[in-house]
């Protein structure tokens, strides 16, 4: 039976992978996504998710919500994803898209799966935050929630203190984390290990499937941009919050309290500390088998079942 999962996103090109990973996955049904501001503005994160599942060819839509966005005054991701989000593909955006309120997207399918429901949040927590202040008791009904986002040892991939998701929104980070529900921490730490090359883009160009192909075309923009880690590389970050539920015998995960720096120069920063209340501790990934994720990656996206 399929375990159904809501993804809230700010979709961005990993976003897109993360995503179409998802609907690839028969062992996931994506029963709903949520837009939130991050890497592009929120209006344009709603689009995106319309102008992906049309891209994708997808016959039976996800319900679709419209959620919260951030101070226009921080920085976005337009630098690595396209002003887009998406790698400035050509998708236009389908006059299906018609996306309800996010609040009673949550609460539908919560009421509907109760804790079969899994939530994975791969932009800023900012929708997440708001329920847990505007409907109490609502996520303790769900089942967990996957997280993308936090840079606990390494350095930030926005300031030097912070990886982008939780500078969008420090304080929505340390409300969910610090909310005593289960949740799963996957860290700039443990992404930043994970980048495709060009070998592995042609071998999504080269699929003949629509989801390589498109996917392929996404990742050229990111990867033709000059990064600390340089150009020609592209980091999977929220691919692998679905891979930890497809795959999970390929991460180590260890249990750990995290505190978030809510605001001055060190805003959005994730530090490791003592929780000897267990109910506040939370699992953090803190490693990855980097080669079976990705061969495992591009089977699925690519419809094969081996990969040479």
């Amino acid at each position: 039976m399929s375990t159904p999962i809501i993804i809230d996103t700010d979709m961005g090109v990993d976003d897109a992978m993360a995503v179409a990973l998802a609907l690839a996955s028969p062992e996931l049904e994506v029963v709903g996504l949520a837009s939130v501001g991050g890497n592009v503005c929120l209006d344009q994160a709603t689009r995106n998710i319309g102008r992906l599942l049309a891209g994708l060819d997808i016959k039976q839509w996800p319900k679709i919500a419209r959620g919260l966005d951030q101070p226009s005054s921080l920085l976005d991701a337009k630098d690595v994803h396209g002003d887009d989000g998406l790698g400035k593909v050509d998708l236009p955006t389908p006059e299906r898209l018609e996306p309800g309120g996010y609040v009673e997207l949550y609460e539908e399918l919560i009421d509907k799966h109760g804790e079969a429901l899994v939530i994975v949040a791969i932009g800023p927590l900012t929708n997440l935050a708001a329920l847990l202040r505007d409907r109490p008791g609502l996520l303790q009904r769900a089942g967990r929630i996957v997280v993308m986002g936090g840079a606990i040892w390494c350095k930030g991939n926005i300031t030097p203190h912070a990886e982008f998701n939780f500078y969008r929104d420090p304080q929505a980070a340390a409300d969910v984390l610090g909310s005593g529900l289960p949740v799963t921490v996957i860290p700039l730490d443990v992404t930043n290990q994970v980048a495709m090359d060009e070998s592995h883009i042609a071998h999504l160009s080269r699929s003949g499937r629509r989801t390589g192909e498109l996917l392929a075309s996404m990742i050229r923009f990111p990867m033709s941009q000059p990064a600390d880690e340089g150009a020609g590389r592209f980091l999977v970050h929220d691919p692998l919050t679905i891979a930890t539920l497809l795959w999970p015998q390929l991460f180590l995960r260890s249990k750990m309290g995290l505190a978030i720096t809510t605001d001055g120069p060190q805003a959005g920063r994730s530090k490791p500390m003592l929780a000897k209340d267990k109910s506040r501790q939370i699992s953090v990934v803190i490693s990855v088998n980097v080669d079976d994720f990705l061969e495992h990656l591009l089977e699925r996206l690519c419809e094969e079942k081996f990969v040479v």
